[in-house]
């Protein structure tokens, strides 16, 4: 089971692998697929193994790379490039990992280093976690072994430990063997077996493959809460083919909303009724900060109130702050590089000697909102890379924000759900910030309140979690919308704008 087809719903992180001097190949593999999502062409995927010779040793050297094309909301499409490299032994033994992706100008790299007794998992370099382990584990399903192992029978179950450096962990992966089948590729009729394969990653990704008896894959469905993807096995040139058409991604997911409004910015209250969800996921969004409440439960079905809130800058607190409990919220990271000196005396030069946090915030706010100009074509770009070229999507403003807020000392952290707009509920990101409590400031949305001047934000946001868009941030994003997207549904029963 090739890891691709996993990593293209988990934002395409890849494997790669540096090999050494006195190296010597034999006969490598190769095999392309074309991917589709909802019969369009996306992309393609391109795979091969080579067997080599290292310190005297036989082993099996991976490379895995997809490319695939898509847009948001009518954008120009954003190709999103992952490329995968693993080395291993014969027997599929993981040795050595590093996942890579690239969407806009930055490259997100995922290294695994694997010993006898441990995982030891590294972002742009820096350790992150250490993963003692005990038992066999794996990075794929290994077809060969089970080949070999003459478990290839209609009806077998086979469980295994797959890696998952993106959860810095490792998942369960339950494999069914379906059974031998005719089936339709590309117009051609073969003969070939059908497994399933269940795994419990961040968020559960069903797996249906058709192989050969050699392990060839010729076709995979993959299925999660995010989206599916259908590849299929074809020549290099059908594979690289382009596509006619283009998917968007936004359109996909989004919420239809039964009340239409010409200002959502101006709903400072809502009712509303959610279903499609498990009542677990429900309660397990954030409900603390008095911007949403959990009403009660009605069957399948969930009333909840969103608020907006005016916060009083006098409460404000004064900053730098460096309490403990607040660092994962003000440290810089590979996406939020708060101290980058350009980051850094942007900030300063926007608050000047202002001290009051959440003054401080808000001219913040208005410099990201004048500065920014809104693009659907930037894939998930970094806070360095947003500061050059000033443009991008709700992630992009929310980055930029809460860099320039860590950079002068105030905590910040992203809210992850879905607001209104355009007569549709889509997924979104937005910042919070700590003045002495927190509090939601959506740069990209800003809305004044008559009566105090203060800015709010508006009540059709709910929020299912927060990132502090670090080492996590991918683990953290996943898991606030697994299970929650193209599953909710949502009827607003009542709404205020007072």
């Amino acid at each position: 089971m090739k890891k691709t087809r996993i990593l293209i719903i988990v934002s395409l992180f890849l494997l790669s692998i540096q090999t050494g001097s006195g190296i010597q190949i034999e006969n490598p593999s190769e095999f392309w697929m074309g991917i589709y999502m909802n019969g369009i062409k996306v992309g393609y995927s391109h795979s091969q193994e080579t067997i080599i010779k290292k310190e005297g040793k036989k082993l099996i050297e991976a490379f895995n790379q997809s490319r695939m094309k898509v847009s948001r909301f009518g954008g120009n499409p954003v190709e999103i490039i992952s490329i995968q490299e693993s080395l291993t032994d014969l027997k599929k033994k993981p040795l050595e990992v590093l996942l890579k992706t690239r969407m806009s100008e930055i490259e997100t790299v995922i290294k695994a280093e694997i010993t006898p007794e441990k995982v030891i998992f590294k972002l742009a370099g820096e350790v992150v976690k250490e993963l003692l382990y005990d038992k066999e584990f794996y990075l794929e399903v290994p077809l060969e072994n089970i080949i070999r192992g003459g478990d290839f029978k209609p009806g077998n179950i086979l469980n295994y430990k797959i890696l998952d450096p993106i959860a810095y962990s490792f998942s369960d992966c339950r494999v069914e063997i379906l059974g031998e089948e005719e089936t339709l590729i590309l117009g051609e009729r073969l003969k070939l077996w059908h497994l399933k394969s269940e795994l419990k990653s961040i968020i559960p990704i069903e797996v249906e493959e058709w192989i050969n008896e050699e392990g060839d894959i010729y076709k995979s469905i993959t299925r999660s809460g995010f989206f599916n993807t259908v590849s299929i096995r074809m020549s290099q040139e059908k594979a690289q083919e382009p596509s006619e058409e283009n998917f968007d991604i936004a359109f996909s997911s989004i919420i239809k909303s039964n009340v239409l409004f010409d200002n959502p910015q101006k709903v400072r209250k809502m009712k509303f009724k959610l279903s499609g969800v498990s009542a677990e996921r429900i309660k397990g969004f954030p409900w603390g900060d008095g911007s949403q409440k959990l009403i009660k439960a009605e069957g399948d079905s969930f009333l909840i109130r969103t608020y907006s809130r005016i916060f009083n800058e006098k409460e404000a607190c004064v900053f730098p702050l460096k309490r403990e409990e607040l660092q994962a919220a003000l440290k810089p990271t590979v996406f939020c590089q708060a101290d980058a000196p350009e980051i850094v005396e942007a900030a300063n030069d926007i608050i000047g000697t202002e001290r009051n946090s959440w003054r401080a915030a808000k001219k913040i706010a208005e410099w990201v909102d004048k500065n920014m100009t809104p693009n659907y074509d930037v894939g998930f770009a970094s806070a360095k890379e947003i500061f050059n070229n000033r443009k991008g999507d709700c992630s992009e403003y929310t980055v930029l924000f809460i860099s320039l807020c860590r950079a002068v000392g105030i905590p910040a952290r992203a809210s992850v759900g879905i607001m209104y707009g355009g007569g549709l509920f889509a997924y979104h990101m937005w910042p919070e910030v700590y003045v002495g409590e927190w509090v939601s400031l959506d740069a990209k949305w800003l809305a004044v309140d008559k009566a105090s001047g203060e800015y709010y934000t508006d009540a059709t946001h709910l929020k299912f979690g927060h990132s502090n868009l670090d080492e996590n941030m991918f683990k953290e994003m996943i898991t606030s919308i697994s299970e929650i997207i193209g599953k909710l549904k949502i009827e607003i029963l009542d709404y205020s704008e007072r």
